[in-house]
């Protein structure tokens, strides 16, 4: 009785998904084993089944394309989320973003499982936010990388993927980096990526500087990268913290593109706002990590200052305390006559 109602499961889930589903998986516990197992394995099925009956209705129906799109996907995820074969096969990273399942659990997996919670939590205690720019929530995935490794994180790391807020190394940063930027938008929309450097040496404390920026990039659910052939506004400067200064945040910010093409602006003297407002760019994700200048570095440090930017290395200190008692000619009197 339990093995046939196991065999009725199988055969009902596997004409709704599709075999590229049921290819690789296989039951966790063997038919007839757990009657309990058997039976959420059924109740699955028959719950997709009506679903998918749903689906089919709507597809026949006429009215506003968004409208209904939207409701297909709602039914479609609903129907496919609990089955699973689609749990494995996001467990294990082969799956399709065109799907709107593999979308929608892309997407609580990042919201809900731990990463943008931490990226808030240091952006707010390093107060990148509201530092760099103003309070918001990220609607992008944005994911920074150097180099080829498992990652490099709080205790370091010789590649990969960078975790937000740690400290880096000016030799690990000589390249640009890869940009991996997962909107769960389908239809494809322009973004102009920016990194900059908010505590670089200037009079004027809301001034950043620019070290790099690429516009008019096209990005998608299914299309999250950078391409290789595009030609950055902005050529990259690898970070150089100056001596004398404390730590720097080198922080990468996506803008999604409401108006036209986005030209390129000034490497310096660049006050975000201004540019925000002029290019109509709204923040959609947001990425940063930190270096200092150290006596272990200064030869990298200042490599990048003779060779790329051809200038002369500065070194940066306090100003030495005024003493009110000195004069102009810097004769100190007494304090009493």
């Amino acid at each position: 009785m339990l093995r046939s109602t196991a065999h009725t499961v199988l055969r009902d889930v596997r004409p709704l998904l599709g075999r590229r589903y049921m290819a690789d998986w296989k039951p966790a516990v063997q038919s007839g084993k757990v009657p309990v197992y058997d039976e959420a394995l059924k109740f699955v099925a028959e719950d997709a089944a009506t679903l998918g009956k749903r689906h089919e209705q709507i597809q026949r129906t006429t009215g506003d394309p968004k409208e209904k799109r939207a409701m297909l996907d709602a039914l479609e995820i609903a129907r496919e989320i609990n089955i699973p074969s689609v749990r494995a096969q996001f467990a294990q990273g082969a799956y399709d973003m065109q799907k709107p399942v593999f979308r929608h659990l892309r997407e609580q997996a990042w919201r809900r499982g731990g990463a943008l919670e931490q990226l808030t939590e240091r952006l707010q205690c390093m107060h990148v936010l509201p530092d760099v720019v103003p309070d918001f929530t990220p609607t992008v995935d944005l994911q920074v990388s150097f180099g080829e490794g498992e990652g490099i994180g709080d205790h370091g790391g010789s590649g990969g993927d960078i975790l937000s807020g740690v400290f880096l190394e000016p030799e690990q940063t000589m390249d640009e980096p890869q940009i991996c930027a997962t909107p769960f938008h389908t239809d494809e929309r322009m973004y102009t990526v920016m990194m900059v450097d908010p505590d670089a040496p200037h009079s004027d404390s809301f001034q950043t500087y620019v070290h790099w920026m690429v516009t008019n990039v096209p990005l998608s659910a299914t299309k999250n990268t950078l391409p290789q052939s595009h030609t950055p506004a902005l050529s990259y400067i690898p970070p150089h913290p100056q001596q004398g200064t404390p730590y720097h945040r080198y922080t990468t910010l996506l803008f999604e593109q409401c108006g036209s093409e986005v030209p390129a602006i000034s490497r310096e003297q660049t006050t975000l706002q201004e540019v925000l407002e002029r290019y109509h760019l709204v923040l959609r994700g947001i990425h940063f990590w930190r270096a200092r200048w150290t006596e272990k570095n200064k030869g990298v440090i200042n490599k990048i200052y003779k060779e790329i930017l051809h200038k002369e290395v500065p070194r940066y200190g306090q100003l030495p305390r005024e003493d009110r008692l000195k004069d102009d000619l810097g004769v100190r009197h007494s304090k009493y006559y």
